[in-house]
């Protein structure tokens, strides 16, 4: 059976939504739930993030184990009597569940962030951390190495100028990328003579 590479890449790469890799099971706390609360819901579920839910389950911020570290530990203080409305990190990112894989890393790139509240028609749906994006970008690395082995490096320069992702060398997130021997490079790692224009 002969696979169209291309299609798989395309539809793998590109539109997979948020929906189907998001955790649906968030925990949520109120606004005056205290920080040694949040520590241990953390332990107990084994998660890096709370939200910080009000009225309408609107989400009014999200408490990571950052701001417990900054806030809490650093700062010598009562667990007990630091509120999560002083904790959380307001206002909150939000992408819709019909986010992207690709458009969620930028966004978290360029807010420079791990995680994402995930909203349906306004209203929360779940969570996305980078975690959850890594479980499934090798898979996605994989389908893209076969195609770029079935196109060639030439042809893939040119079909595919918006590659996205991190690049080999220095290791930031590019919105542009160039796959040559092997790696993908950004701009400002190519060689001369394989820059991809508008980086």
């Amino acid at each position: 059976m002969v696979y169209d590479l291309k299609s798989i890449f395309d539809r793998k790469k590109f539109e997979l939504a948020l929906s189907e890799i998001m955790t649906t099971n968030v925990v949520s706390i109120s606004p005056e739930t205290s920080a040694d609360v949040c520590a241990k819901l953390m332990v107990e579920n084994k998660i890096g993030s709370i939200v910080v839910r009000g009225q309408n389950n609107k989400a009014l911020g999200i408490i990571t184990k950052e701001n417990l570290i900054k806030k809490v530990i650093a700062a010598n203080a009562d667990a007990s009597t630091v509120l999560a409305l002083d904790l959380m990190t307001s206002p909150v990112i939000t992408a819709p569940q019909t986010m992207t894989i690709i458009q969620a890393m930028q966004l978290m790139s360029k807010q420079g962030i791990r995680h994402l509240v995930i909203l349906n028609e306004g209203k929360l749906a779940g969570m996305c951390s980078d975690t959850d994006i890594f479980k499934v970008v090798p898979q996605l690395i994989m389908l893209e190495q076969e195609y770029l082995k079935v196109l060639g490096e030439s042809q893939v320069t040119e079909e595919l100028p918006d590659l996205a992702g991190y690049c080999d060398d220095c290791k930031e997130f590019r919105e542009k990328l160039i796959f040559h021997e092997g790696r993908y490079i950004c701009n400002n790692c190519a060689p001369e003579g394989l820059l991809v224009s508008n980086e």
